[in-house]
């Protein structure tokens, strides 16, 4: 208990940790207009590092060698293609720009609205294109951790991202009420780009994984005992009765 305790307090500071990290560097590049889309954070590229490090020492600590480099490489993948599809999906410019290139020679030929229809479309791809990256994100997790997972638990991860988005919005807002993003206006609070700014992403994404290894994990080694006490006595039951199987066949 004492253990399971101290798992999920300190997964709860590295969350909250990542996102003031990530929130003091929005700050120092600058808060004003969009200027904080085009900086480098360093917060984005150890958080992968301090998640790893922390399930090897505190969550999961039989992890090899083997098994941590081929962790940290896959969240580094995934990162990466998540961070590609947020970008498409909130700088329009670009994806105008990228899908519409194609079609210059015949923008004569084309009605006014397809490239709206074409934005919002490309939208929406992107926006399944990141529940798919991370729902088999974790499932290579399950792979590379040895653990299970049932159908109703893969039906669970696949909307993972809604969760995370919903508790990065809440926390938002009740931070915002808490005059912790003094630099936000009431308006801020309905343009989802801003769990982005206030890194309050950041907090419900780690802190989701995490829980979501920490059970996975827990419940396998509650149950593999259980599995080997059953063999057990299954073998003592056969060795205290070596006759059973000719007992079988003789009825």
């Amino acid at each position: 208990m004492r253990k399971s305790f101290i798992k999920i307090v300190s997964l709860a500071l590295m969350s909250i940790t990542g996102f003031l990290s990530y929130y003091a560097e929005v700050l120092i590049y600058g808060w004003e207009g969009l200027k904080w889309t085009g900086n480098f954070y360093w917060t984005l590229l150890f958080i992968p590092i301090i998640f790893t490090l922390w399930l090897k020492f505190i969550a999961v600590k039989e992890l090899s060698i083997k098994q941590i480099i081929k962790f940290l490489l896959s969240y580094f993948l995934t990162y990466i293609g998540i961070f590609i599809l947020v970008n498409f999906i909130y700088n329009l410019r670009l994806t105008a720009f990228l899908l519409y290139a194609p079609f210059l020679p015949f923008e004569a030929l084309l009605p006014p609205a397809f490239l709206n229809g074409l934005i919002r479309f490309s939208v929406f791809i992107n926006i399944i294109l990141i529940f798919l990256i991370l729902f088999i994100e974790n499932i290579k997790v399950q792979k590379i951790l040895n653990f299970e997972l049932k159908k109703y638990e893969k039906i669970i991860l696949l909307f993972q991202p809604i969760y995370i988005f919903v508790t990065a919005k809440i926390s938002m807002i009740l931070l915002y009420h808490l005059k912790v993003f003094p630099f936000m206006n009431k308006f801020n609070l309905f343009d989802s780009i801003f769990i982005f700014k206030t890194g309050t992403i950041i907090f419900s994404s780690v802190l989701f994984e995490g829980l979501f290894i920490l059970y996975k994990t827990s419940y396998s080694k509650v149950t593999q005992p259980r599995l080997g006490q059953a063999s057990c006595d299954i073998t003592h039951y056969h060795i205290d009765n070596p006759y059973r199987r000719d007992e079988k066949k003789t009825s």
